[in-house]
């Protein structure tokens, strides 16, 4: 049985950004996401008008499951003992935003860069996206151009605007809306 009270309870506790004294950040989250876990969380939050904080409380669930599926796997627990780990390294609001819906592996590397100072969250983030070859590249504008029959200006048009899109989730969800 879902305790909506429960869950938001430990939503508020997440937007406030103060976790309990009694329980770690890595214990909080864990349990966060074992009482979330059968709940569209994305959907609840919405329809509770709490999408202010929704990047936080989404990654504090990420977080939660990273750490409860690392404690089964052997291979992680390994690797971040190689590291210099002995448990697994408590998380905070803050890192939890490297978190994607990637492989623990992948995530657990991004953190540790991030822990060792290796670059800003932000900077991790923008160096494990995939950049594509000049070859890559073309090929794909030659598909669009193909598809959408525009031109190498009307594409150019067309990518300013996207990226612009892109990068506003408030836009590119009213864009959605209308164009249904």
């Amino acid at each position: 049985m879902v305790n909506f009270e429960k869950i938001d309870e430990m939503i508020n506790i997440i937007a406030s950004g103060e976790i309990p004294e009694s329980q770690s950040f890595n214990e909080f989250a864990v349990n966060f996401y074992l009482e979330t876990k059968i709940v569209p969380l994305s959907k609840y939050l919405k329809m509770e008008g709490k999408t202010n904080k929704m990047p936080k409380i989404m990654n504090t669930k990420k977080s939660g499951e990273l750490i409860f599926h690392t404690k089964k796997n052997e291979e992680i627990l390994k690797f971040l003992k190689k590291r210099g780990y002995k448990d697994i390294p408590e998380l905070n609001f803050t890192c939890v935003m490297l978190l994607r819906k990637v492989d623990s592996m992948s995530n657990w590397k991004k953190l540790l860069s991030y822990f060792e100072g290796k670059g800003t969250i932000e900077e991790i983030n923008n160096s494990t996206r995939i950049q594509l070859l000049p070859e890559e590249e073309k090929k794909i504008g030659d598909f669009i151009k193909i598809n959408l029959g525009v031109s190498d200006t009307e594409l150019n048009w067309l990518k300013d605007k996207f990226k612009i899109i892109y990068e506003n989730k408030e836009l590119l969800r009213s864009i959605k809306k209308i164009a249904r």
